[in-house]
C-alpha cells in the first residue's frame, strides 16, 4: 500500500447524512427505526430519491442508483452516507462512481454485505477508510444488541485513531487458531463479493493486510470453491493475518469449521495469526470494523487484540 490513506471526519450533532440504496429494493417500513436512531444521535437525514424504487431485484436502474450516490458524494452538506440494505447491485455501478468527488470531500460511509464491493473499490481507487457495519433496513431495523449499538455509535462519532474495535482481549467466544502478531491494513468483507472482484481493477492489493471474511447462506462446497479461488489468485500468499468472522445461515457450525480448515491449510507460514468466530457479519453482535485502517493484530493464548495504529 503506497498511497496515502484518507480518514473521514467523525459525525457531529447537526450533521446531514444521506441514506443511499445502491443494491436491492427497500421497504419503506424498514427505514423507520434507522431514521429514528440517526435522528436520536442528532443527525439530519436525507433519503436518496431512488430509495423507494424497484426494478426487478434492484432499487431502480443502474443510472438512477449511482447518480443518487454520486450526488451525495458531491453535496458538501452531506457528511456521512449510510446504506439502506444489501442484496445485489453495487458491482453494477462501480465504473460510474465519482471517485474524484470522494477524494475531494471524504465522508463517512457505512455498510456491509453487498456494500463490500463498493468499500473495496473505494479503498483501491481512493484510499478512503470506510466502515463495515449494520445497515438501516437490515440489522438496525431488526434491532441492535448493546455491544453492536455501542460499536456502531463509537465508530461514527469518534476519530478513527481513537476508535476501539474491541475493548477486551478476546472477545468472548473468539477462537485463536494460530498465534502471531503483525501490523497491516484491515481489508475484507463478505466473501462472495471479495471473490467477485478478483481480476477486476476494483480489487485492492491484499499484501500485508489483515483479511477479514464473513458470509451468509453459503453451503460448505461453495465456501471451499471461493476460498480456493482466492488461493489460486494468490491472495493468501502475502497476507499478514486472518480474521474469520460470522458465517451464518443454515448449518453455521459446519460452514465455520469449513472456513477454519481451509484457511489453515491455505495460509502459510504458521506464524501468520488466524482467529475465528469474531463478532462481525450478518448476525448479532456485529462489531463495526474500520476497513482500510492500519491495525495492530495479535493473537495469543489469551485471545486476540486489535488496535488501530
Amino acid at each position: 500500500m503506497t498511497f496515502r490513506l484518507i480518514t473521514p471526519k467523525p459525525l457531529r450533532v447537526g450533521d446531514v447524512v444521506g441514506i443511499a440504496a445502491i443494491s436491492g429494493p427497500v421497504k419503506t417500513s424498514d427505514l423507520e427505526k434507522g431514521i429514528e436512531l440517526l435522528e436520536k444521535l442528532g443527525l439530519r437525514v436525507r433519503l436518496s430519491r431512488n430509495i423507494h424504487e424497484r426494478k426487478n431485484y434492484l432499487a431502480g436502474s443502474d443510472h438512477m442508483r449511482v447518480e443518487e450516490l454520486n450526488n451525495f458524494f458531491l453535496d458538501p452538506m452531506i457528511r456521512g452516507i449510510f446504506f439502506a440494505r444489501g442484496g445485489y447491485g453495487s458491482m453494477r455501478v462501480l465504473q460510474e462512481i465519482n471517485y474524484d468527488a470522494i477524494i475531494g470531500d471524504p465522508k463517512i460511509m457505512i455498510g456491509m454485505s453487498d456494500i463490500t464491493a463498493l468499500s473495496m473499490a473505494v479503498f483501491r481507487r481512493c484510499g478512503l477508510i470506510t466502515l463495515a457495519g449494520p445497515m438501516i433496513a437490515g440489522q438496525i431495523h431488526s434491532g441492535l444488541d448493546e455491544k453492536s449499538m455501542n460499536s456502531f455509535v463509537e465508530a461514527l462519532t469518534e476519530p478513527v485513531a481513537r476508535y476501539q474495535i474491541v475493548r477486551e482481549v478476546g472477545p468472548p467466544g473468539l477462537k485463536v487458531l494460530r498465534q502471531g502478531r503483525m501490523k497491516g491494513p484491515l481489508l475484507g468483507g463478505c466473501l462472495s463479493l471479495l471473490v467477485s472482484l478478483l481480476g477486476t481493477p476494483y480489487c485492492p492489493n491484499f499484501t500485508g493486510c489483515v483479511l477479514f471474511i464473513e458470509d451468509v447462506n453459503e453451503p460448505p462446497y461453495k465456501i471451499d470453491r471461493m476460498l480456493t479461488q482466492m488461493k489460486l489468485a494468490g491472495i493468501f500468499e502475502n497476507i499478514g493475518g486472518v480474521m474469520i468472522c460470522q458465517f451464518s445461515g443454515d448449518g453455521p457450525e459446519i460452514a465455520a469449521s469449513t472456513v477454519e480448515r481451509i484457511v489453515l491449510d491455505y495460509v502459510k507460514p504458521d506464524t501468520i495469526p488466524v482467529i475465528s468466530n469474531f463478532p462481525h457479519g450478518h448476525v448479532l453482535p456485529n462489531i463495526t470494523l474500520p476497513v482500510g485502517a492500519l491495525i495492530e493484530f495479535e493473537a495469543s493464548a489469551d485471545g486476540a487484540h486489535l488496535r488501530i495504529v
